[in-house]
């Protein structure tokens, strides 16, 4: 980051948060959560994309499409406002991180490219 660019930047971050709040905060409620645990995981998801990420012009958060499925699942477990709800959200995020990070380590990304492209683009642009 230059001083000629400091402009720019402060506007992209501006830009970025009045898309990213609204969207996270809304996401948050689709799965069951309160408001602030979309804000939570949006600030979460991208310091830990900027730490072990490689594009730095990726925004990560908590996404809207797979929100209402995972709630559907926890709620035939818990509560919706309960404090086991909450937990249950807590660990299923821990488990799909520890599947990833498997994944990972596995070098299983080639399972993704068995994925045709149409239904790739098609759950992106869902």
């Amino acid at each position: 980051m230059t001083r000629s660019t400091i402009r720019l930047d402060l506007l992209a971050g501006l830009l970025l948060a009045a898309v990213a709040v609204p969207e996270q905060i809304a996401t948050a409620r689709l799965a069951g959560m309160p408001p602030e645990a979309g804000l939570f995981t949006f600030i979460a998801g991208n310091i830990g994309f900027a730490v072990f990420g490689t594009n730095r012009f990726l925004s990560a958060g908590a996404d809207s499409t797979i929100a209402p499925i995972f709630a559907g699942g926890l709620a035939a477990l818990a509560a919706k406002d309960s404090a086991g709800y909450a937990e249950l959200a807590g660990m299923l995020g821990v488990m799909v991180g520890a599947i990833l990070i498997a994944a990972s380590v596995l070098r299983a990304g080639w399972i993704a490219d068995m994925l045709s492209i149409p239904v790739t683009t098609g759950f992106l642009a869902g």
